[in-house]
């Protein structure tokens, strides 16, 4: 059987890798388990190409439930948290070609505004380590 290559984004950098799988560490920033898959059009679209991923809430909640599993975090449990984070993301798409995360704010510079595409960096930022969520509450720590 021959597997199909997929797209995959480093949330940390935005490096696009196109493949049967993502590398375990990122070849541009070197962070580990950093990647989520995205759509082809996605990744088209994050190198610059007009347009959003075309994916509706339904394929959005279930990337971002492979990417928590492969992380060891998880969704949310709050489902309409989530339903509302997910409506602002593909609000932003439909907006502005990105999924930008609703909670942060776009200054229309696009290198700026690609480092808030959800997910962002959230483990590095100080919410994470201290109140164990990224910063919108997206994601949150495994009990």
């Amino acid at each position: 059987m021959i597997e199909m290559k997929r797209c995959w984004r480093c949330n940390v950098c935005n490096d696009i890798h196109y493949g049967i799988a993502c590398p375990e560490v990122c070849p541009t920033c070197m962070q580990n388990n950093s990647y989520c898959e995205v759509s082809e059009k996605e990744a088209r679209n994050m190198m610059g190409a007009e347009g959003g991923s075309g994916m509706d809430a339904a394929a959005v909640l279930s990337a971002w439930e492979k990417f928590a599993e492969k992380n060891g975090f998880m969704l949310n449990p709050d489902k309409e948290h989530v339903d509302l984070i997910t409506k602002g993301v593909l609000m932003n798409e439909s907006k502005f070609g990105l999924k930008l995360c609703p909670c942060r704010l776009r200054d229309g510079k696009r290198e700026r505004d690609l480092k808030i595409t959800c997910p962002c960096n959230f483990r590095a930022d100080e919410n994470w380590k201290e109140k164990g969520m990224c910063w919108c509450g997206l994601f949150v720590k495994k009990k």
